[in-house]
């Protein structure tokens, strides 16, 4: 019968404390991506991997994150995503992706889906808009952190730009131009996103004293074909609108189609701030203004809050962490 190897035995050999090797094989402490793989080839070399694989049985681990997004075509998902993948790497783990096209029957389908991968932990972006159903999401035993969207029950965990803050901005920005019969395409107002970006533009117009007539705002569902279909419906009921805030970026790209086609010009006629610094900002005509969010941090951000979750074991401590947004300034708002 062959001696049992002991994990003094895989630390000596790969030339690390035993901590590191215990960190390694549960996860408990960060190790650099080339101690973790030195310590797993020590690991399979010396058969070390059978006892491992049975630990990770009895206690569940999967070293699997499940991440659900309502638009993966979209280029701010693709963007945070890349940073929760980083980051889930550098701890040893996989994600599974799931993209629900803004379908709540697909990502009820895709969590009974992960629950069945035994996924340790999950990132949702939600299409989800009732507290009901987001307290039903506690029911699955499995930490949650959200993402973009913020779910209003007492326990959730989010990471989420400061939405408010980067629409008050924005609209700021138009009225210091001389701007003051601004509209603005917002998103759906159900979802956080959407009421925050709305919240932020009124409060900005109310701040200096501006009027903000019903038919100013138009609502949107974050598509293309809203957005075109909004700014048409801006410009037909408000012949005197001198600027458009646009509260994301694919909404702005229909907003954009229909301007030109209508043979309006950016700023001249309209001025236009979108909401999302995409790479093609600043190559449309004119470039685009756009309020910019910490993509790819606000991924890591997500990862690292779940990982904490996953470790300490406070699923039903709220913790929510705001991320600031930033004003790229370009011509397309007349500057």
């Amino acid at each position: 019968m062959n001696k049992k190897v002991t994990i003094k035995e895989v630390a000596k050999q790969a030339n690390v404390s035993t901590a590191t090797v215990s960190n390694v094989i549960n996860n408990t402490k960060f190790v650099s991506e080339e101690v973790r793989t030195r310590v797993l080839h020590v690991i399979e070399e010396l058969n070390f991997h059978a006892n491992t694989l049975a630990k990770g049985l009895r206690i569940q681990e999967s070293r699997l994150i499940g991440v659900i997004v309502s638009d993966i075509a979209n280029p701010f998902f693709s963007k945070v995503v890349s940073g929760i993948e980083k980051g889930a790497a550098e701890m040893g783990y996989n994600i599974l992706l799931c993209n629900t096209a803004s379908n709540l029957d697909k990502e009820i389908e895709f969590l009974n889906i992960l629950k069945g991968k035994r996924v340790e932990g999950l990132i949702i972006s939600s299409s989800g808009t009732t507290k009901e159903y987001f307290e039903s999401l506690e029911n699955l035993n499995i930490p949650i952190v959200f993402l973009n969207r913020s779910p209003n029950t007492p326990s959730h965990k989010v990471v989420i730009t400061n939405n408010i803050k980067g629409a008050n901005k924005a609209t700021e920005h138009l009225i210091q131009h001389g701007y003051t019969r601004i509209g603005i395409i917002s998103g759906p107002t159900s979802l956080s996103t959407g009421k925050d970006r709305l919240t932020g533009y009124k409060r900005a117009m109310e701040d200096y004293h501006l009027s903000i007539p019903d038919s100013y705002i138009q609502e949107g569902d974050f598509s293309i074909e809203s957005g075109y279909r909004a700014m048409k419906d801006l410009l037909t009921l408000n012949k005197d609108l001198e600027a458009c805030l646009i509260s994301n970026n694919f909404m702005t790209l229909g907003a954009h189609k229909y301007i030109k086609e209508a043979g309006y010009s950016i700023p001249n006629d309209i001025a236009v701030i979108g909401y999302d610094d995409s790479d093609w900002a600043d190559v449309m005509d004119p470039p685009l203004t756009t309020v910019k969010q910490p993509t790819f941090e606000q991924g890591q951000k997500a990862i690292e809050m779940l990982f904490s979750t996953i470790r300490n074991e406070n699923h039903h401590k709220q913790q929510i962490m705001y991320l600031q947004p930033s004003l790229v300034i370009r011509k397309s708002c007349g500057c």
